[in-house]
């Protein structure tokens, strides 16, 4: 059900969302399709070029016109999918792009250690910040430079959101 732009998705909800074509593209990658190769390898081209399509000078990955709600979670996935295909993607503009995204991620972690919807840095919650950890985790992976005190920050806050049972809670309120 791939887009003729190349991304994934329909409906008016999710139909062209960075996040749906960039977790798309990782399912065909885990199956061994590779950009160029396997049986849907044309398939990883157009979803890698669908993503490249998407990223703002600023390094954000969000696709114009498209619905998404919480933009940081697209933003994430994409720079994960960026992460997983530089290795076998000769395109100089995979590298730029997972740098640029890279580095919008690491500026806009809030002061609390966590990141949530906007690449604002006024709140966080859990599920956006394990995002742009794992997003960070394989960009460094690549090679690129993710700060220690970026990790180590978002690692206090996902501590801090634990619970006394073992659970997590949603939200660290107040910062």
């Amino acid at each position: 059900n791939q887009q003729s732009d190349g991304s994934f998705g329909t409906g008016g909800l999710y139909k062209s969302n960075v996040a749906v074509t960039s977790l798309a593209g990782m399912a065909f990658l885990s199956a061994g399709h590779v950009p160029g190769h396997g049986q849907y390898g044309k398939n990883v081209d157009r979803a890698i070029e669908s993503v490249l399509s998407s990223v703002k000078t600023s390094g954000f990955i969000r696709r114009d016109g498209s619905h998404d709600h919480g933009p940081m979670y697209g933003h994430g996935f994409a720079t994960l999918f960026l992460a997983e295909v530089y290795g076998m993607s000769p395109k100089k503009e995979v590298h730029d792009a997972l740098k640029a995204a890279t580095q919008l991620i690491i500026r806009s972690q809030n002061k609390g250690g966590g990141w949530r919807y906007s690449p604002d840095g006024r709140d966080a919650d859990i599920s956006v910040t394990v995002c742009q950890m794992m997003a960070l985790r394989a960009a460094r992976n690549c090679g690129l430079a993710v700060p220690k005190s970026t990790v180590d920050q978002c690692v206090e806050y996902v501590r801090k959101c634990q619970n006394g049972d073992g659970g997590f809670r949603y939200q660290l309120v107040p910062f």
